[in-house]
């Protein structure tokens, strides 16, 4: 093992990548030698000493906040010795296990994670999951270089915030987008280029490691003619901590006649004490405006808090883990939602 190399240690947990073909059944099966499938790469330690874990091979479609905890609490295990991190994970859900890894680990992680995946396995001829792993590595080790530290998806030529990222296509290589962000790097023929936006790694900033997240939010996409009594029996069963609701625009609810939703939003916050989200259910979209439509001014009196452009994702993890970690108990509910803590939020 070259001593010079940076160290990094791939989290194998599920997903496509770490998959082969069962031409039998005609279905993709997870490999039976992880390691061994990767090391199959000819290159895959020419920039940095790589080691394998073993976690998981769960379909990402299972991925539950018991996952996240489970990859935030093994990162930080082995945070001392390893320069970076790489996650394998399904395409399904990785945008929500990067956004939950972002606040998990926090600003004050002073390490590069990636998270990376395919969309074909490793073993298809034509496949990405070749490109994709092999360009993780060559983003970590630059990461490194760049004393960058933050948690990042790299996939087909791009490289996104994890805090920022949806998934935008079940098939497409380019799988993943950052809409309210421009991508924090690009792969190129060149090399791997960083932009400015990119956050670098500040010892000011304490490590806090908050790894728990809470299950019982509830997201709504709002639809015409939806009517607020199917949601009203969850609000009254006490198992519903925090609801989002997605709007039709910027942050406009149903308003009117037995469809308004304003009544229920102003029970939840008063009566039932369940903070209420309002996003947009458009991609790169924002539910905030200076002058609001009625039904969103309506919305707001009664108690809803407008998130602005964070992604849908980064609004549901992002109080799945505010209600974990006590932070509802402050003063200013809308100040924290609204707090900035990995770069999810303009």
């Amino acid at each position: 093992m070259d001593q010079k190399k940076p160290k990094v240690l791939i989290i194998a947990y599920g997903g496509t990548i770490t998959m082969v073909v069962d031409y039998e059944k005609k279905s993709i099966v997870p490999a039976k030698n992880i390691e061994e499938l990767f090391t199959n790469l000819p290159n895959i330690n020419e920039y940095c000493n790589v080691t394998f874990h073993f976690l998981s091979d769960i379909d990402s479609t299972n991925i539950s906040p018991y996952d996240w905890t489970k990859i935030i609490n093994h990162i930080v295990t082995h945070k001392d010795e390893y320069d970076a991190f790489i996650v394998t994970h399904g395409t399904n859900t990785m945008a929500y296990t990067a956004t939950a890894l972002s606040f998990g680990l926090g600003a004050g992680f002073p390490k590069p994670v990636i998270l990376t995946g395919s969309q074909l396995p490793l073993t298809v001829y034509g496949n990405d999951a070749r490109f994709n792993l092999e360009n993780s590595l060559k983003t970590a080790f630059f990461a490194i270089k760049q004393n960058i530290n933050e948690v990042m998806v790299c996939f087909d030529d791009v490289i996104l915030r994890g805090s920022r990222t949806i998934k935008v296509s079940e098939s497409k290589f380019r799988a993943f987008d950052s809409p309210a962000l421009q991508p924090i790097g690009e792969i190129r023929s060149t090399g791997i280029l960083f932009s400015h936006h990119v956050r670098k790694y500040d010892p000011s900033i304490p490590l806090n490691i908050r790894p728990h997240f809470s299950s019982g939010v509830l997201t709504v996409e709002l639809s015409p003619g939806q009517s607020p009594r199917l949601v009203e029996d969850i609000l009254k069963s006490g198992s519903c901590k925090g609801l989002v609701l997605k709007s039709h625009g910027a942050g406009s609810v149903p308003s009117t006649g037995e469809y308004s939703f304003i009544k229920l939003i102003h029970d939840a916050v008063h009566l039932y004490k369940i903070p209420v989200l309002v996003s947009t259910k458009f991609a790169g979209g924002n539910s905030y405006k200076e002058i609001n439509d009625a039904p969103a001014v309506e919305a707001i009196a009664a108690g809803a808090i407008q998130v602005k452009d964070m992604t849908d994702v980064a609004v549901e993890v992002k109080l799945m883990w505010l209600l974990a970690n006590s932070f509802m108990e402050k003063d200013s509910l809308k100040e924290v939602i609204l707090q900035s803590f990995v770069g999810e939020i303009s």
